[in-house]
């Protein structure tokens, strides 16, 4: 897979730059992380204020300025209607554009925007939930999902779920492990390896956890998955230690050292795995990147690092290249 800066050097030889917002503009971090996307020629950043008054009189003028007491919300509150027909009504949508999450989504909805990361202030829960309601799901999936980049040096995997989906079921297991394949993909990896995680490797272990990543990969079998490989169940070091592989489980169709995508059984297990990775093996995480929405809204982690947000950035702005942003 690419690395970051791999990724950041083929977005400034694209010549349409995608038009990226940020509902938290009052947030120092996200001023100095659009400073660094104008200065790099990386992307056209929107930050997002309430008031006039809250806009620094010293922010670069490539930097697109959105005032929301300032905005004739019209057009948006028609669309945002019809989005959410018979389900929300002209008062109660007048109020919830009054939050920067949702009218950071009407951007997108209406073109004016390409994408959309926050959530230094705001929850998972309240990014999210505009973006679902008015961006919405991808037909091709049952649910979205998140994927972790984690890297280091030279190594990089994805992991998958770790901040969304508390316990999906075995279909939505295999949508998961489906986009976070094909997220592989558009980051450059043509030989996609997946892992299904589990307490077992191949029937050592049984219970209800066992049995659905089974099914999950049954399901996955009847998908055209050309050039990804899914197999499992297995533990993290039959996924991750070939050495380990070829005792517990020699027949395994995996035969890269380690698997580049680790599908995690439930939220519970993906963000304990991912923070451990993280602490004790001082692995870069980059994310969590919402995957499954029609276009790309990204969360960012509430302790984000300048760091953090650049990386994020830089991953939302490649994956939105994808959704139609340069064509």
């Amino acid at each position: 897979m690419w690395t970051i800066k791999e990724i950041e050097n083929k977005i400034k030889l694209v010549e349409k730059k995608q038009k990226i917002v940020f509902p938290e503009g009052n947030q120092l971090k996200i001023q100095e992380n659009a400073q660094f996307l104008v200065e790099q020629n990386l992307a056209k950043p929107i930050l997002l204020f309430n008031s006039r008054k809250e806009v620094p009189s010293n922010l670069n003028e490539k930097i697109e300025v959105v005032v929301l007491e300032e905005y004739n919300k019209e057009e948006m509150i028609e669309v945002f209607l019809e989005v959410r027909k018979g389900k929300l009504d002209k008062p109660t949508a007048v109020e919830l554009l009054k939050q920067k999450t949702y009218f950071g989504v009407l951007m997108m909805k209406l073109n004016l925007a390409d994408a959309m990361i926050c959530g230094l202030e705001y929850t998972t829960a309240d990014t999210l939930r505009p973006a679902l309601q008015v961006i919405k799901t991808s037909p091709e999936y049952s649910i979205a999902s998140s994927v972790f980049l984690m890297s280091k040096d030279e190594n990089i995997y994805l992991f998958t779920d770790c901040a969304l989906n508390v316990d999906p079921t075995s279909q939505q297991l295999a949508d998961i492990a489906s986009m976070a394949a094909n997220f592989a993909k558009q980051l450059n990896e043509d030989d996609v390896q997946v892992a299904m995680l589990n307490y077992s490797t191949k029937g050592s272990g049984m219970g209800p956890s066992v049995e659905k990543v089974k099914e999950a990969v049954e399901i996955l079998k009847t998908k055209n998955t050309k050039g990804i490989l899914f197999d499992g169940e297995m533990q993290f070091d039959s996924a991750f230690d070939k050495s380990v592989r070829d005792k517990k489980y020699p027949e395994s169709k995996i035969t890269k050292e380690h698997a580049n995508v680790y599908v995690f059984p439930d939220l519970n297990s993906g963000n304990i795995g991912y923070k451990i990775a993280q602490r004790l093996g001082n692995y870069q995480a980059a994310g969590p990147f919402i995957l499954g929405l029609n276009k790309p809204v990204n969360d960012l982690s509430r302790g984000a690092t300048l760091e953090d947000i650049k990386q994020t950035s830089i991953i939302t702005i490649f994956t939105s290249m994808f959704n139609g942003g340069n064509k």
